[in-house]
This record gives C-alpha cells, sequence and structure tokens, in this order.
C-alpha cells in the first residue's frame, strides 16, 4: 500500500492488518456490526492509522449511526489531512446527517485533493443540488410558518370579539411573531 491510501508504511502490525482483513471481509458481506468490531480491534494494534477510521467511519455510515461515522472520519482527517479519502468519508457523515452544505465542503476538499477522482467531483455536484433543494425548503418553511401566523392574527383581528377580544387579538399577534420566529430557528438549527 502507498501513503495516498492512507496506510503509512509501519503504523500497522500483522494483527492491525489481519483485523483490518476481517474488517473488510464483514463489509463484503454487509456484517457491518462485525466489520465495526474488526476495525475498532484494528485500531487497538493500530491507533493511529488513518485508514482504520477511514474503514470503520464507513461501517457506521452502514449502521446508520453518523454522528459516529464524523467522529472517525474527522481523526481520518486529523491524521492524515492531505488524503482525500478521510474528506470523502466526511463529507458522506454530513449529508447522512442531512447537512449538505457542509458535506458539499468536505467533497470539493476531497476533489481539490485529487482532482482526477470522478466519483468526488460528481458528488460535488450531487451535494450543490442537494443544498439547493434544502435552502429552498428551509425558505418553504420559513413562509408557511409566518403566513400561519398573520392568518391566525387576520382571522381573530376581524372577528367580532367580546371583553376578552383585544386581548386575543395581542396573544394572536404574538403567536405570529413566535411562528415565524420558529420557521426562522428551525432553519438556523440545521
Amino acid at each position: 500500500r502507498t501513503p495516498a491510501e492512507g496506510t503509512s508504511k509501519g503504523h500497522m502490525n500483522s494483527a492491525a492488518e489481519d483485523a483490518k482483513e476481517q474488517g473488510n471481509a464483514c463489509m463484503a458481506s454487509a456484517d457491518y456490526v462485525g466489520a465495526m468490531t474488526s476495525y475498532t480491534r484494528a485500531l487497538s494494534f493500530a491507533p493511529k492509522e488513518a485508514s482504520l477510521f477511514s474503514n470503520r467511519s464507513f461501517a457506521f455510515l452502514k449502521l446508520s449511526l453518523p454522528a459516529r461515522a464524523l467522529a472517525d472520519a474527522e481523526e481520518a482527517i486529523r491524521r492524515r489531512p492531505e488524503w482525500p479519502k478521510g474528506h470523502f468519508r466526511k463529507a458522506e457523515a454530513l449529508r447522512a446527517a442531512g447537512l449538505h452544505e457542509d458535506a458539499l465542503e468536505y467533497y470539493a476538499r476531497g476533489a481539490e485533493l485529487d482532482p482526477s477522482d470522478e466519483h468526488l467531483r460528481s458528488q460535488c455536484d450531487a451535494s450543490r443540488l442537494r443544498a439547493s433543494a434544502q435552502q429552498r425548503q428551509e425558505r418553504l418553511l420559513v413562509t408557511a410558518a409566518t403566513g400561519a401566523g398573520l392568518l391566525f392574527f387576520a382571522l381573530l383581528a376581524l372577528t367580532d370579539g367580546g371583553a376578552g377580544h383585544a386581548k386575543l387579538v395581542g396573544v394572536a399577534g404574538l403567536g405570529a411573531v413566535l411562528g415565524a420566529l420558529a420557521g426562522v430557528g428551525a432553519t438556523a438549527l440545521r
């Protein structure tokens, strides 16, 4: 293996290599728990090996654990910042978490590190589309929440109420503002 593949010469002993190969076999047979366990065991023998963090990140993704996948991808990048696959793994974890703009950033970093990688470039394009769709959806959410609050406010303002009517209209106005803020807040949390 070459350093570009994520393995630095001298960092993996035979026990780590054996555990990594077991993990690879588990991945090939869709035994993602077994793969994660094998890569964890390999890391106990070679705790600085970026390729092991990258492989375990992939296993975590297959187990629908994007936060764990992200942590391992970040560790792979920390250990080998110029390795495109670490950036790809981080982008994949961010995509799985629904953070498409952030994913685009890491797909692009990986593509910058390896301009010949067609897959990374195509993922950049796909991520751009997902990020754009997510932004449109967030704008619609803010608009819908604001519109619902304003509609409720208008309906209450137009009704002929009794003694508590003015207070109710004030509460409805507050509801419109809170609806808008909720939409903006939901967008910000993404």
